[in-house]
């Protein structure tokens, strides 16, 4: 993945809060991808053909520059997915944030991701086997951490 520079978001000027009034001092992508890796479960959101927003935890991996999952092809989270493939994944802490938007696309797993998940959730599928899973082009990533916001708050389009 071929990683762009840090920008500072753009926040809307409110109550009296101006992110231009604090110094940037922009997260790593290193520290993205280490928070991506270490993460057990991620948040999906996900649109409903009604136009309904639909949000579910699941268990992933950060392999090969992207992020990865597997659920079953006949759920909710797979047929929004299939019908509209735009997504935003998010971790689960507000404290430190990291948040990817980008499309999906489902595929059969490679033996990285494969590896990756047994390793990870000690899965009990095997070399040979192929599973189905999802993997997020990411278009846009946003990360910072509460303890140092809005200094760190950080954004890289892809």
């Amino acid at each position: 993945m071929n990683v762009p520079e840090p920008e500072r978001p753009q926040m809307p000027d409110s109550f009296g809060f101006n992110i231009e009034d604090y110094p940037f001092e922009p997260m790593s992508w290193q520290w993205v991808t280490e928070q991506l890796e270490a993460a057990r479960n991620y948040w999906i959101a996900s649109t409903r053909p009604s136009g309904r927003p639909h949000s579910v935890p699941v268990w992933g991996v950060w392999v090969e520059d992207a992020f990865h999952f597997a659920t079953d092809p006949r759920g909710v989270t797979a047929r929004n997915l299939l019908d509209n493939p735009e997504s935003v994944v998010n971790l689960e802490s507000g404290d430190e944030v990291v948040i990817l938007e980008g499309r999906f696309e489902l595929h059969d797993s490679t033996p990285a991701i494969q590896a990756a998940f047994n390793a990870k959730y000690d899965m009990p599928w095997g070399a040979e086997e192929t599973i189905p899973v999802f993997t997020l082009t990411v278009k846009k990533a946003l990360a910072w951490t509460e303890a140092d916001f809005p200094s760190n708050a950080t954004r890289w389009r892809f």
